[in-house]
């Protein structure tokens, strides 16, 4: 039999990269409804002050009430921009979502095409509670990640809802949002994201698929069955964070956008130089860097082995990940140290000190 007839040949994976303004609009959602991280990200508390002011009390409400604080709503509704067409901009999203069928909307939010929350609740039992068996209900309950409060929560919220009312009150809360705060922000975020796409379409052409997902996102990925296109959206909002959504045969990646897609005075210090310079600045996240020098381990390994809670040692690790000094590995959640970026620590100082010299 000719090689090329083998049924069993893995079929190379697709990696596209896009940015879109209705996966960003989607992306301040889900951190505004972070409730309690609003210090880890990079755009800062007065970036959250500004959007607040101009969101009415009732609209923050609404957003509060549909996420309690998870993010999981906003980051299973990606799937749908995902299958908005073209172009993704805010407008028609909100076009697609208004088309969108009650059921078909409630089965995104609970999880339904989501691996993950499949794993953990058969399907059939998440079909059923989104159509209102109260059995199925509990079921879902009982299985859908009962150690996440947050989420269980949401459930309890959202399950005794009217699938075409709660459609209606999704829909008008995401056009307040538009209009109220985010149809003003374009302007600023898009460039960002149109400059970081064209640079890792740069980038694409020298690496191969599993290396561009790291190099944008900090995870190290292995191909999964099942999953045939791997989608990398740029954020300007959510940095220093990932989040993942799936889509099908379709895993959905936001990544924070590279610093260097970000205008600043070009007399400044790179970015990437102020993070590097950040994280090793303190004892402890030298001490991590010293650890993973020796191995891959979990995010529970390593905050026992310094005795600290999961929170704040995951904290120094995302530190350490966007300055590019580890990696984790999705399949398993292992963190390792990425030898290159500290290779390449000495040749970014020496560039910036020789720019400057020139430019005296």
């Amino acid at each position: 039999m000719p090689v090329h007839d083998i049924p069993s040949r893995r079929q190379a994976l697709i990696v596209e990269i896009e940015a879109s303004l209705a996966y960003e609009f989607l992306m301040t959602l889900c951190v505004c409804g972070d409730g309690e991280g609003y210090a880890t990200y990079d755009v800062g508390k007065a970036w959250f002050d500004a959007l607040y002011a101009k969101a009415s009390p009732g609209l923050l409400a609404d957003i509060e009430q549909f996420g309690f604080h998870s993010h999981e709503i906003w980051d299973h509704i990606l799937g749908l921009a995902y299958d908005c067409p073209a172009p993704r901009d805010v407008p028609s999203f909100i076009a697609f979502l208004q088309a969108t069928d009650p059921l078909e909307l409630r089965l995104h939010i609970l999880g339904y095409y989501l691996r993950e929350h499949r794993r953990a609740t058969p399907p059939d039992v998440i079909y059923a509670a989104a159509q209102g068996d109260t059995e199925a209900q509990k079921k879902l309950l009982r299985t859908s990640f009962p150690d996440d409060t947050d989420w269980q929560r949401t459930l309890r919220w959202l399950m005794p809802q009217d699938a075409a009312a709660m459609k209606e009150r999704l829909l008008e809360l995401v056009r307040g949002w538009y209009e109220e705060v985010f149809r003003e922000q374009e302007a600023h975020i898009l460039p960002i994201l149109a400059r970081d796409v064209e640079a890792k379409r740069a980038l694409q052409a020298t690496l191969s698929p599993e290396q561009l997902i790291e190099a944008c996102t900090g995870w190290e990925y292995v191909p999964e069955p099942g999953i045939r296109r791997v989608v990398l959206i740029p954020s300007y909002v959510l940095r220093p964070w990932n989040s993942d959504a799936e889509s099908y045969d379709t895993r959905i990646i936001g990544y924070p956008v590279a610093d260097e897609s970000i205008s600043a005075d070009n007399h400044a210090p790179p970015v990437r130089l102020l993070r590097l310079a950040k994280a090793l600045a303190d004892e402890r996240r030298l001490r991590i860097l010293k650890k993973l020098s020796a191995g891959s381990y979990t995010l529970q390994e390593v905050a026992d082995d310094f005795g600290v809670a999961k929170s704040t040692m995951h904290h120094h690790l995302i530190t350490l990940r966007s300055a590019g000094l580890v990696r984790m590995r999705m399949s398993d959640k292992r963190y390792s140290l990425r030898r290159d970026a500290i290779e390449n620590l000495s040749e970014l100082l020496s560039a910036y000190l020789a720019e400057n010299s020139q430019k005296e």
